[in-house]
């Protein structure tokens, strides 16, 4: 699988149920979908009968008044990767770093305009976490960078750069002629999210685009939804120029609505997270073979130390216990040894962390290290 989430194939692979999954390789808020959304789709299924507003300006607005920022710079679509995408077509680069590993998809939209592509890699030894100097001295050395890609906080490494590194490497971009892709999909699950976004920062700088995705923290993937920030003119009318019409759907155009209503929703959601990620990470680093990596999200990096256990292993022997983990092995700059888990409910997390140790005390390479 190149995503993490895909129960449908594995169903289809494998013959178990989706609905028996406990799914940990999708990084969802496990309080799932927000009851005033619920009653939106009931309440306006007639609404389907009707074509949404072909601008979303009820959606727009919220998002403004939300964020606090300037509805004329929002444009929204189809889940966070048609953002990415379009922007991508629009401004096609000629030579295009992405921050590795991280999201597949900007790979691919790069490659379905023949873009070329140069590989930054995180190092395991610095936790992943970005050296912002060395960075800006890569892209002073090689001047035909015109577009630089930036998970932040990162998928899969859960590592967050701090806002006064992101603003040093907007501002060499903006001195560069180099455009900037903020993808901040995971950023409603970081400690202070205000303090570190860069959405507010778009309208200074017209190199800049910041993506933002209401999929992983309202748990609504099947919803696709996400919207992106930039207050270039030119690029923004291009998009809209080369986006197909209606690209979201009747009930997504509503969600502004949910936005400034679930606050209780939104509360609940970070006494989740702030009670179970810590929790979850102090057991996780209980087990002595795995290397747990820091995370400022709702989910955690992991390498299996032993020599002979690889991911694929693990994913197969948790799958027949009906738990699915993130193989990490198809990220770039990372190999066979890497998983992803989300963070989950309470329940669910002991769940894992005793199958996980029943694995582990079932090999008997591994019985004497934990």
């Amino acid at each position: 699988m190149t995503h993490g989430g895909n129960i449908y194939e594995i169903e289809k692979r494998t013959g178990i149920a989706k609905d028996s999954i406990l799914d940990y390789s999708s990084n969802i808020n496990p309080l799932g979908v927000p009851d005033g959304l619920k009653k939106i789709i009931c309440d306006g299924i007639d609404d389907l009968t009707k074509y949404p507003d072909i601008n979303y300006h009820e959606l727009k607005d919220s998002i403004a008044q939300y964020y606090r920022l300037s509805v004329e710079d929002i444009l929204v679509g189809n889940g966070a990767a048609q953002i990415i995408f379009d922007f991508i077509n629009a401004v096609a680069p000629r030579n295009t770093l992405i921050v590795q590993p991280t999201f597949s998809e900007y790979e691919r939209a790069l490659n379905i305009g023949g873009k070329n592509i140069i590989h930054y890699f995180l190092r395991e030894e610095d936790s992943f976490q970005l050296n912002v100097d060395n960075l800006l001295k890569y892209l002073a050395a090689d001047k035909s960078i015109d577009m630089v890609i930036i998970c932040n906080p990162n998928n899969p490494t859960g590592r967050l750069i701090s806002k006064g590194e992101m603003m040093c490497i907007i501002d060499f971009c903006e001195e560069n002629n180099i455009f900037l892709i903020i993808d901040e999909a995971f950023m409603d699950f970081a400690d202070e999210m205000g303090i570190h976004t860069l959405m507010n920062e778009c309208k200074k700088y017209k190199n800049l685009m910041v993506v933002r995705a209401f999929t992983k923290f309202y748990g609504i993937p099947g919803l696709r939804l996400g919207f992106g920030v930039t207050s270039n003119l030119d690029i923004k009318n291009r998009i809209e120029l080369l986006s197909l019409p209606w690209n979201i759907n009747t009930f997504a155009s509503y969600f502004g609505r949910i936005l400034l209503s679930e606050d209780k929703y939104v509360a609940n959601s970070f006494k989740w997270l702030k009670n179970e990620r810590v929790n979850f990470f102090n057991k996780l680093n209980e087990i002595k073979v795995l290397k747990v990596f820091s995370s400022e999200t709702n989910f955690v990096l992991l390498k299996l130390l032993e020599n002979n256990y690889t991911a694929k292993t693990l994913q197969a022997n948790l799958l027949k216990r009906g738990i699915l983990i993130r193989d990490c092995s198809s990220f770039k700059g990372l190999n066979e040894k890497y998983i992803r888990l989300a963070v989950k409910d309470g329940a669910s997390n002991e769940r894992l962390i005793k199958e996980l140790k029943s694995i582990i005390k079932e090999k008997n390479t591994w019985i004497n290290k934990c």
